[in-house]
C-alpha cells in the first residue's frame, strides 16, 4: 500500500517511532483507546493518514483479519486532531519532494537558515 493523492506532485517516505507509552505497538494503542477493538481478530500493521488544507485528519488503521486472512481499514468513530494523531509517536519524520530517491544530502552540518521579510 502506498500513499497517494490526486496529483502526487510530491512523493516520499515516512518513518516513525511509536510511543513507549503504548509499548511500541499500535495494537496496544487501539486496545487502550478503543475498548471494543477486537484485538484477537484484528492485527494492526499500520495506519493511513490524510488531511487537506489543515482540516481534521482522516485516520485509518490497516489491519489483518484473522478470520478471513484479508486486510481492512478500520476507522475511528470520531475525528482525530493533529495533536491526537502525533501523540501515538515519540518521533515522526517525513521526506517528500520530486525525484528524491537518488538525492544525498550532507545532514552532518547545520542547515542553512532561511529568513523572512515578515
Amino acid at each position: 500500500m502506498k500513499a497517494s493523492v490526486q496529483y502526487n506532485d510530491f512523493t516520499g517516505t515516512v518513518a516513525a517511532d511509536l510511543s513507549d507509552y503504548y509499548l511500541n505497538s499500535i495494537n496496544e494503542y487501539l486496545k487502550r483507546r478503543y475498548p471494543t477493538f477486537d484485538w484477537d481478530r484484528y492485527y494492526c500493521l499500520g495506519c493511513k493518514f490524510y488531511t487537506s488544507y489543515g482540516q481534521y485528519p482522516s485516520v485509518y488503521f490497516i489491519c489483518r483479519d484473522s478470520k478471513d486472512a484479508k486486510h481492512y481499514l478500520l476507522r475511528p468513530e470520531n475525528d482525530f486532531s493533529l495533536e491526537e494523531f502525533f501523540e501515538m509517536f515519540k518521533r515522526f519524520s517525513i521526506v517528500l519532494g520530486r525525484d528524491l530517491d537518488s538525492v544525498e544530502v550532507d545532514d552532518t552540518k547545520d542547515p542553512i537558515v532561511l529568513t523572512s521579510d515578515n
